[in-house]
């Protein structure tokens, strides 16, 4: 029965709860598991093993399922101001999804299986996390030596990329054909984005992305936006937004694996999203992930970005300690 037991603090928690999620998801590209997670099982572990019966097994898959219903509203809410701020590119979107929405579907459906024979993904999680800590500390590096330079003026500011800079085989080629774009664009807030980005290997990766993120429970914005920004060369702020749209699309896809019950009664399909505590938090994500993106033009790039990995370097510490066994959430 929804919302059975809840006394008057616990609505207004799971709100404030999403007030949090809602503002840092958009902002960053992220689904907001990351944050949803952690909360939920510190804060409210006991409202959920109440929920579950007491089963302590089903308590981290239950609190995962219960966050991607959330992520559901989040992403839409901050997609539909991305579109207003028309700073989605839904070309290389689309075109993201086609890889790696099947490379999460697999990664979803490969973790189930893991499960199921008895495998430990403990040494999965290791490698994840130490390299994302790696890839976070060199790019700590690269935007503080950058903002440096900048300071004193060794480098110039970002060129102007002309259209007769652009390859044009590229851009007479059929839209199925081509391994590179070429974008410029102004968002609603006069900000002009433009830039080449590189398909050809991005969107392969994007797949790889999508299976590592969905086997070892972080798929989202965590894998997506390092992808969009390292491999395809799209620029920050477009990057969040894209991500964003793509979560939107993504999500529903998780659930509907965690949903089914593909490979017998001791899967995740056996943890149910928990309805009531989504409302009340998406009651609180929406607003905030609708007012938080119409803000963002006003943030460098620069800074956008190091709070991004300060995020990525919390999810890889999280997974890598979970991992070796020093915390449980």
């Amino acid at each position: 029965m929804l919302f059975e037991n809840f006394e008057w603090w616990v609505y207004l928690a799971l709100f404030a709860a999403g007030l949090v999620s809602g503002a840092v998801s958009p902002t960053f590209g992220i689904g907001g598991g990351l944050l949803n997670v952690p909360i939920l099982l510190i804060a409210f572990e006991w409202l959920f093993l109440q929920k579950i019966g007491g089963d302590t097994e089903l308590l981290g898959a239950t609190v995962t399922a219960t966050s991607l219903g959330v992520i559901i509203f989040t992403a839409f809410s901050g997609s539909i101001s991305y579109i207003r701020e028309k700073r989605i590119d839904y070309d290389i979107a689309f075109r993201f999804m086609i890889f790696a929405i099947p490379g999460a579907i697999s990664g979803a459906l490969f973790s189930q299986w893991l499960k199921i024979q008895d495998v430990n993904k403990d040494v999965f999680q290791i490698i994840f996390g130490a390299t994302m800590i790696a890839i976070a500390v060199y790019k700590f590096a690269t935007i503080f030596i950058a903002r440096n330079k900048k300071r004193k003026g060794w480098i110039p500011e970002d060129e102007e990329f002309l259209e007769e800079d652009c390859d044009q085989e590229q851009m007479q080629r059929p839209w199925w054909r081509k391994t590179a774009f070429y974008r410029n664009f102004e968002d609603k807030r006069g900000v002009k984005f433009n830039y080449r980005a590189k398909l050809i290997p991005g969107v392969f990766i994007a797949a790889l992305g999508g299976f590592i993120g969905a086997t070892l429970g972080l798929g989202g914005g965590v894998i997506y936006v390092p992808i969009l920004t390292m491999a395809l060369g799209v620029p920050a702020a477009v990057a969040t937004a894209t991500s964003t749209f793509i979560i939107l699309f993504a999500t529903p896809f998780a659930v509907l694996i965690r949903s089914l019950d593909i490979f017998g009664p001791d899967t995740f399909a056996a943890a149910s999203i928990q309805w009531d505590v989504v409302f009340l938090m998406a009651a609180g994500a929406i607003i905030t992930a609708n007012i938080v993106p119409r803000f963002l033009h006003k943030i460098k790039s620069e800074v956008i970005l190091t709070g991004f990995w300060a995020l990525a370097t919390f999810a890889a510490l999280r997974v890598l300690l979970k991992a070796l066994g020093i915390m449980n959430w």
